[in-house]
């Protein structure tokens, strides 16, 4: 008589399973979008196929969801690196602040930042029109900074305030995918530095 008894997931509200769900979606999509599957999730998961299905439809839903959730959150880290004015601290260390946070937050969710900054072979053009959208809103935001920021530093009224928000944007994600690709030469602290030594140079 086989007494193996079958394990079965630990019970959770609706809305933990989900994320615990989506959790393990996100860790399968390094080795790319194929590999994200109703079977590996589960697996991945821990849990039968059933609890999946009680709150994913099929594979399309669950990415999608997926991909809503991770660019709202990645959203919200850019929103929160970002100085809203200068008034506790000079532009040039408000935006080498802002790095450091940003870097910071990459490495917090390395599997978030890697699917927006260095996206896996078949990403969903959807998602990445949508990474464009908000990269164009974060964009037009560090321009008004940086107009702001050269009015406060002075002496600076010939430098264009369109291409320095396009340079503090890319500077910003070359730092993150740095930090993603290189994470132990490309220390946040020394990324800091860099930054903040080209942010000074401004004056």
């Amino acid at each position: 008589m086989n007494t193996t008894r079958r394990k079965y997931a630990r019970r959770l509200p609706p809305e933990q399973r989900r994320e615990q769900l989506l959790d393990a979606a996100l860790s399968l999509i390094p080795a790319g979008f194929d590999t994200v599957t109703m079977e590996s999730v589960a697996k991945e998961a821990q849990v039968t196929k059933p609890v999946l299905y009680d709150l994913f439809a099929n594979r399309s839903e669950l990415i999608s969801a997926l991909l809503d959730r991770e660019a709202g959150r990645a959203t919200e880290q850019v929103i929160a690196a970002l100085p809203t004015d200068f008034a506790t601290r000079s532009p040039d260390d408000a935006f080498a602040d802002a790095v450091r946070v940003f870097v910071n937050a990459v490495m917090e969710a390395p599997d978030r930042w890697r699917l927006v900054l260095l996206p896996p072979e078949g990403t969903p053009h959807e998602f990445r029109a949508q990474v464009e959208l908000v990269r164009a809103g974060v964009l037009a935001q560090i321009e008004d900074l940086a107009a702001l920021g050269l009015k406060e530093l002075g002496r600076l009224d010939d430098l264009d305030s369109a291409l320095l928000g396009h340079a503090m944007l890319a500077l910003a994600e070359m730092s993150g995918r740095l930090v993603l690709t290189d994470p132990e030469k490309f220390t946040p602290d020394r990324l800091a530095a860099f930054v903040t030594r080209i942010a000074h140079g401004l004056r």
